[in-house]
């Protein structure tokens, strides 16, 4: 009698399949649709590098016993094919010359430089990666200084040798925000308000270089807000010491959900008024900042309407620059530009802990429409 092909194991499979390859959809959904109107499909999104995993694993599996089970993950994986360079980019470009022309850009949410956590280490290592990385422009978030005790723009002033800052700055004593430094003038700065925070912002430079003129946002975009109890939780859930069933478990959950949920709708309006403002600059743009949001989300997908993703254009491998828990990592910190005007080199994330983010950085070029010509 002729053995049954499809046996039980390949039916659990099939189910699981169809299930993941349904989520994958999902997954592309949350680039598109507002969290507000379709929140499990940013819940999805999330799980994108996941889900393509387990799809990429099915085409395999199927693949290796011939059934045409294969393709339907196949055809999941290629209609999103376009996601994949955001998670793992294939570039062959060279790196950049000793051309003088270039303008280093540096990015970094400093996380106040660890001064609350009394480590004044992680200070002094983020001011000697500056000494050493000489960008022309420097962008921080979580940035923090006083008056009194914590003068870091003197110190990046003279690091940098330049007069040319801009501070947005909240507190009293303790201040903290956004800061921009740059080698050319600043010829015009502002803070751009976000309606539904008071927390996070974003500015804007207008740095002239010889003749020409563009602007670099410098952008904090509406955080999860995870407290103690919000990290020891997703600590417990990843090392299984939690009960699935348990009234911890479902409570848990259901503060993480909700959390991330505020987190989307607030991020999905903030960057509408940013991508407003982009649209009416009368300059080139550059993005920076801390977007904490991940590449298949709405938040990144409007800015990558507009704007090229440096990562993507000019980056290698994985470019994960945060870590929740030093076990989960996602990318939510980047650099955009106007490709258009602009040609990247040497995208970098560089893996060093001395914040809970890892800093970035990117050379760039004119093309046309602007000569970045040292004064």
């Amino acid at each position: 009698m002729k053995k049954n092909s499809f046996s039980l194991i390949n039916f659990v499979f099939y189910i699981i399949n169809i299930i993941g390859c349904i989520l994958l959809l999902f997954s592309y959904l949350a680039n598109f649709i507002t969290p507000d109107k379709f929140t499990f499909a940013a819940y999805c999104g999330m799980l994108y590098p996941y889900l393509l995993a387990t799809n990429t694993f099915f085409v395999i599996y199927w693949a290796l016993q011939r059934k045409r089970f294969a393709f339907l993950s196949l055809i999941g994986i290629l209609i999103g094919y376009t996601f994949i360079p955001r998670l793992y980019p294939f570039n062959n470009q060279h790196s950049k010359n000793n051309d003088s022309n270039f303008v280093k850009i540096l990015s970094y949410n400093v996380h106040v430089f660890g001064i609350y956590e009394g480590n004044n280490t992680y200070k002094d290592s983020i001011i000697s990666f500056i000494a050493e990385q000489q960008p022309d422009i420097l962008c921080f978030q979580e940035y923090f200084q006083d008056n009194k005790t914590y003068k870091h723009d003197s110190i990046f002033k003279s690091i940098l040798q330049t007069k040319h800052k801009y501070l947005e700055l909240d507190g009293d004593n303790h201040k903290i925000g956004l800061a921009v430094f740059s080698k050319y003038p600043i010829i015009h700065a502002e803070t751009l308000n976000f309606q539904d925070s008071s927390n996070n912002k974003a500015v804007l430079s207008d740095i002239c270089i010889a003749n020409d003129t563009f602007r670099v946002y410098n952008i904090h975009f509406q955080s999860i807000n995870f407290e103690k109890e919000d990290y020891l939780f997703t600590s417990k859930f990843s090392t299984k010491e939690i009960n699935m069933k348990s009234e911890e478990m479902q409570s848990g959950s259901k503060r993480i959900l909700k959390k991330l949920k505020q987190g989307y709708v607030v991020r999905s309006e903030q960057v509408k008024q940013i991508v407003e403002h982009i649209k009416s600059s009368p300059y080139p743009v550059v993005v920076c900042g801390d977007f904490n949001d991940i590449p298949w989300s709405y938040t990144y997908q409007q800015i990558s309407k507009l704007l090229t993703d440096a990562f993507v254009s000019s980056g290698k491998g994985f470019g994960n620059t945060f870590f929740i828990n030093n076990r989960y990592p996602f990318r939510i910190d980047f650099i955009f530009y106007n490709e258009r005007t602009f040609q990247a080199f040497d995208f970098k994330v560089h893996h060093i802990k001395y914040s809970d983010h890892l800093p970035l950085h990117l050379y760039i070029l004119a093309t046309e429409g602007i000569s970045l010509e040292n004064a």
